[in-house]
């Protein structure tokens, strides 16, 4: 049986991501984890520019969690569709409908980067979580519950882990031509 929590290459870096800061396998956390989520017990669960959050039930209490990572600005992301439209592996990628592996080696040419790389402490790569439970740590088992189902969400619509980050998700092969074509057009003698 496979994993039905990163089930793609992003969905799986999405929930690792907590391991930057505090996690690792086999913590107790995430196999406590794992059976909330398994168990249906995140409800409600959206995710939007810079937030993923969700209700998490767990023995009879309702914990409303939330997990937050930095935006790029408009400006940033004009660079970065630069930077993945000059990309044909991107290209190919993207307007087939999926994340492909070099986005994150491309976008970091313009000081980008989609999922947080462990051990990386820049500002745009810093995750923070709140849960309201009593474990004192950062990442509970409600936020890992949390970030396991949100994972999965981000393997079924991977244009997900664009918009957490505050990027374009409506006509991406409209946005990637314009961006080649003002690319081309800089590079033209004057």
């Amino acid at each position: 049986m496979s994993d039905p929590y990163g089930r793609t290459w992003w969905g799986r870096k999405w929930w690792r991501a907590l391991e930057t800061i505090g996690l690792n396998y086999p913590d107790q956390r995430i196999v406590k984890g794992r059976a909330l989520a398994g168990h249906g017990a995140v409800t409600g669960m959206s995710i939007d520019p810079g937030t993923v959050s969700g209700s998490v039930t767990d023995n009879g209490r309702t914990y409303e969690t939330e997990i937050r990572i930095p935006v790029y600005n408009a400006s940033a992301w004009a660079a970065g569709m630069t930077a993945l439209s000059l990309s044909p592996s991107c290209v190919a990628g993207l307007l087939a409908g999926r994340l492909p592996k070099r986005i994150d080696d491309v976008l970091a040419e313009t000081g980008m980067r989609l999922l947080p790389k462990k051990f990386v402490t820049e500002d745009h790569n810093r995750i923070t979580a709140t849960c309201p439970c009593a474990d004192s740590r950062e990442v509970c088992a409600h936020i890992m519950a949390l970030a396991l189902v949100s994972a999965a969400k981000m393997d079924d619509d991977p244009w997900l882990v664009l918009l957490l980050r505050g990027g374009p998700t409506r006509d991406l092969a409209g946005r990637l031509r314009a961006a080649r074509v003002a690319s081309m057009d800089a590079a033209q003698p004057a």
